[in-house]
This record gives structure tokens, C-alpha cells and sequence, in this order.
């Protein structure tokens, strides 16, 4: 059975490092036989900017945001794939503002009840993964979000993968003809196919 990939890419810049990683990684996890889907979150419009703590969530039966807009659909179906990849520009020592607004709703996919240490889980058994350009080195930033990513797969008691890039051009046009990051992409692509 095909490994089903979702990946949320949240740069702002259409043709930008990130979105040209994520390319690649598509492209060599469908070839692979991946079912891949990718969302381009960066442009979406939502009604609040990240989770509101209204508790909704937690109040109903279902695992998902009761916010209605372009992120509802996003989070309520992370269950259905095998991985979720978090693609993203390094911005200030971490993920883009965009893609954080959807990753901090992804509360809405946990079941917590007072007094209990355990808790509920819609994506206990899906893989998360990062793609992550950044201008500097692996360092800083990077290594930031990276940890704050495996933390999140940690909590969640599956698996983590990730792609790092470290000294992306400022130019996108230049990362094109690199065909050391193109050959990491397309390995991690196949990568993901096959977990």
C-alpha cells in the first residue's frame, strides 16, 4: 500500500528555497509511489492566528479544531496520512510565522482530561518531518527548530525525520543548480516513501 505524505509548506516566498526543496522532495517520494499532497499554508487565510485557547477542542467527542476556516480541513485530516512534513524558512531562529499559526491549532489533535497523565492522540502513529532552509549554518536557528520539532514527535510517541539546508542562497535561482541539496532532497523523498 502507497505511503500517503502530506506535506505543509509555509513560506512565504512562491519560488523561494523552501518551496523549491519541497519540489523535490515530492517529486522523488511520488516517483517512489509515495501519494503525496502538498498545501501551501502561507497563503491561506484564517480566522485567528493560531490556537485561541477557547478549549473547543477539548469540550468535543472529535479530534479537531471547531474554528471554521482554512485550517480546519488542514489539521482534521493529519490522521489520514502515513507522515506530515513542516516545510519552512528559518525566520528569526525559527519556523515562518505562517506555518506556526497552523501548527500551534494542531493542539485541537490531543485529548487531555484533568488529573490524568495520559492523554489522547490523533497522530500517535503518523511520522512528522521538517524541511528547513535557513541562510546560516546548521547551528542556531536550524538546530532550533529541528529540536522543536523532534520535541513535538517525542510528545506524540512517533517518529521524526528531517532535511536540513543550511547556507541557502539569498538568490532561490542559485539553489536550483545545486545538485548536492537536489540529490538530499530526492533522497530524503524516497525516504519518506518508504517509512
Amino acid at each position: 500500500m502507497a505511503k500517503k505524505i502530506l506535506i505543509l509548506c509555509g513560506s512565504p516566498r512562491v519560488k523561494g528555497n523552501t518551496n523549491t526543496v519541497v519540489e523535490w522532495v515530492a517529486e522523488s517520494a511520488t516517483a517512489a509511489g509515495a501519494a503525496v499532497k502538498t498545501v501551501n499554508v502561507a497563503p491561506l487565510k484564517f480566522a485567528a492566528n493560531g490556537c485561541i485557547c477557547c478549549m473547543g477542542c477539548q469540550k468535543s467527542d472529535r479530534y479537531e479544531c471547531v474554528i471554521k476556516d482554512a485550517a480546519q480541513p488542514i489539521l482534521a485530516s493529519m490522521p489520514d496520512f502515513n507522515a506530515v512534513v513542516f516545510a519552512t524558512p528559518i525566520y528569526f531562529f525559527g519556523p515562518s510565522a505562517q506555518l506556526k499559526l497552523v501548527l500551534d491549532r494542531m493542539y485541537s489533535l490531543y485529548k487531555f482530561k484533568d488529573g490524568e497523565e495520559s492523554f489522547g492522540c490523533a497522530i500517535r502513529n503518523v511520522t512528522l518531518g521538517l524541511i528547513a532552509t535557513a541562510a546560516d549554518g546548521p547551528e542556531g536557528g536550524l538546530a532550533a527548530t529541528e529540536d522543536m520539532f523532534r520535541a513535538i514527535a517525542s510528545f506524540n510517541g512517533g517518529g521524526f525525520t528531517s532535511l536540513l539546508v543550511p547556507h541557502a542562497p539569498r538568490d532561490p535561482k542559485q539553489l536550483v543548480d545545486n545538485q548536492a541539496v537536489r540529490q538530499q532532497a530526492m533522497d530524503f523523498g524516497r525516504q519518506l516513501a518508504a517509512e
